[in-house]
């Protein structure tokens, strides 16, 4: 019995450990060629020299002549391309957005190779990296599936430049020879790098034009649908050199597919994977309308399949798996999410998935900047390390708008020396660490614990229609309309807010400082809005609303401006493109749309959820 074990053992497609991404071998020259890149941008009349050798820890060694820069990596091969831009980032290098670098002076640079002659890399995590969530219309979209692939090759350099060493994207349905030729530049330049690709697909999921393995039909009914996801699975394998693949459960985030078919399915697909040497992914969400008493909760249905099926649990906005209340799903908190993936972790591959922007009414849309992503997404990764979860694989709807602060945090946080400080980022771009813990503070309370954010953010669609299942819990315009008392408590909070709202004059990065003010104004005009519910008749309430929409029309111009918001590329526009929203992601924030759309609620007393809705239902689930 022993050896037919050891036969089969042998004979298994597997080659490495269960989970573990098949090994890259980063390009020496694709690393020589990036740093020409950095020190042209940096306008550094340099040279380079690079040696690489194989290590059980993780140094690199640099030293500097006069016009030379010479770097000696000693790394295990998973670990070469995180080290060697890590001695670039303690030189002096920073790459906080893909369309900015910091860069040192020449005679800083050379004082920093003479302090610097030996620095370690010890990663917190061993997988780490971007989801680029392209089902919505960000600047990805046209990198990936548009007219723009520099921006493809500008997400793939910042990822490597950050030690990060994954990047996976939504796929849209458009035809497979353009998806094949789209992405081959931009994966292979990853490749070369050492950043493991992986794209994102559904089974059968219709939502928002993602490509998917099954009709709905097939879906529904099973007829053939073991065959069809055989078949058309095998063809995305052979489209796309990938390390893995990750895919969508369900015909929706809310609506499941049958049970055991779905587990039959990632069987089926892990399978097909592991026999060329990668893994397969599935997403965890945190709706919890799904449930059958067979199987339990829907989303967790991963837990009945093969182990060498991955999951990917999921938190949304800026709550966290420690956080007591995360009012959004249906949800009291993500505790639930916590456990499974602690317990999961033992079985099969396990990468957390949280957000770092919420799209769809929140943060993005309005927009807000809400540092409890930085605070909390850092208590979140720290409890990873300690829990020994092996990768995180952040949802990022883009780096505009501030988002870019979010996900640089993060991925400095891999960085052992950094011990999990949610202030790192900042203080790298010489902020004041003490005006910052006053904001994290304020909004912690307020905007978190006092639930502040309810009013902030705007209603979407669902929440307006359920009672039971919102994505965010919150009073609509048309509760808030009608009940007095809720609508003097939250008239409370929001004054309670403004009082305690802290000072920004410190505050060294003006795009920051700006973002902060139009959350401010924000704040000022979810306030006037239901002072004038309260008074009806008084003008100067009328007055203050407008002048709300006329503060942040000017902070929203004065970011316009900036290139690392993208309004060149359309973001800010109505803009046809491949997803089901024909405008770019900013568009919703820059015409101002939801504070519009609430000032007209009120004035109108007019609450129908599908008046002046900006989101067509039909194209985002019903389209093909």
């Amino acid at each position: 019995m022993f050896l037919v074990f050891l036969f089969l053992t042998l004979l298994s497609p597997i080659s490495f450990a269960l989970g573990e991404l098949r090994p890259l071998t980063v390009n020496e020259n694709a690393l020589l060629a990036d740093l020409e890149l950095i020190f042209l941008e940096a306008k550094l009349p340099l040279k380079a020299s690079l040696e690489i050798e194989g290590s059980q820890t993780n140094q690199i060694e640099v030293s500097c002549t006069k016009d030379t820069l010479h770097l000696r990596v000693k790394a295990q091969p998973t670990e070469v391309s995180a080290t060697f831009y890590k001695g670039l980032r303690e030189l002096g290098f920073l790459f906080p957005h893909p369309r900015w670098q910091v860069s040192p002076s020449l005679s800083m640079l050379q004082k920093n190779c003479r302090q610097k002659k030996m620095i370690r890399w010890t990663p917190t995590l061993e997988y780490r990296g971007l989801h680029l969530h392209t089902l919505h219309p960000n600047e990805w979209v046209r990198g990936f599936f548009m007219d723009r692939g520099d921006l493809a090759l500008e997400i793939v350099r910042w990822s490597a430049r950050n030690g990060y060493n994954l990047l996976d994207v939504s796929l849209l349905r458009i035809p497979a020879d353009e998806l094949k030729s789209k992405f081959q530049a931009p994966f292979q330049l990853a490749k070369s790098l050492g950043v493991h690709t992986g794209v994102s697909l559904g089974v059968a999921l219709h939502q928002q034009k993602s490509y998917k393995l099954l009709s709905i039909f097939e879906a529904l009914t099973g007829w053939g649908a073991k065959e069809r996801v055989k078949e058309n699975f095998q063809k995305v394998l052979e489209m796309f050199d990938t390390s893995f693949i990750v895919l969508e459960a369900g015909t929706s985030e809310f609506t499941a597919t049958k049970a055991q078919d779905t587990i039959d399915w990632l069987n089926i697909a892990s399978a097909l994977a592991r026999a060329q040497g990668r893994v397969v992914l599935t997403k965890v969400h945190v709706s919890s309308n799904q449930r059958s008493e067979e199987f339990g909760n829907f989303n967790f249905l991963p837990q009945f399949a093969d182990p060498s099926v991955g999951i990917l649990p999921h938190t949304v906005m800026f709550y966290g798996l420690l956080d007591e209340s995360a009012p959004m799903y249906g949800n009291k908190n993500f505790h639930s999410i916590r456990d499974f993936m602690q317990s999961e972790s033992k079985k099969r591959p396990t990468w957390y998935y949280p957000e770092t922007g919420y799209w769809v009414g929140m943060d993005v849309d309005v927009p807000l900047f809400l540092t409890d992503y930085l605070r909390t997404r850092a208590e979140d990764l720290q409890w990873l390390h300690q829990h020994n979860i092996s990768g995180q694989l952040i949802f990022s709807t883009g780096h505009a708008m501030g988002g870019w602060l979010f996900d640089w945090t993060q991925a400095l946080l891999t960085d052992s020396d950094y011990q999990f400080n949610p202030y790192q980022g900042l203080e790298l771009l010489g902020e004041d660490k003490t005006t910052w813990q006053k904001i994290f503070e304020y909004q912690k309370r307020h905007f978190k614990e006092l639930q502040v954010i309810r009013m902030l953010s705007a209603a979407n669609l669902q929440d307006e229609l359920s009672k039971t299942h919102r994505i965010h819990d919150r009073l609509t315009m048309k509760q808030m309309a009608s009940q007095k008392i809720e609508r003097q408590r939250e008239i409370q909070l929001l004054r309670a807010a403004k009082v305690d709202w802290p000072e920004l004059k410190n505050i060294k990065n003006t795009e920051l400082q700006n973002l902060l003010l139009l959350t401010l104004v924000r704040l000022d005009f979810a306030l006037a809005l239901r002072e004038s519910v309260e008074e009806r008749l008084d003008p100067m309430i009328r007055d203050a609303l407008n002048f709300n929409l006329a503060q942040a029309q000017l902070l929203l111009s004065k970011s316009k401006e900036n290139p690392l918001n993208y309004a060149d590329i359309g973001m800010w526009d109505e803009l046809a493109n491949p997803t089901g929203y024909q405008f770019g992601y900013i568009y919703p924030a820059a015409s101002q749309y939801f504070w519009r759309r609430e000032k007209r609620q009120i004035e109108e007393n007019s609450f129908w959820p599908f008046t002046e809705n900006i989101y067509n239902p039909y194209k985002i689930v019903f389209e093909p």
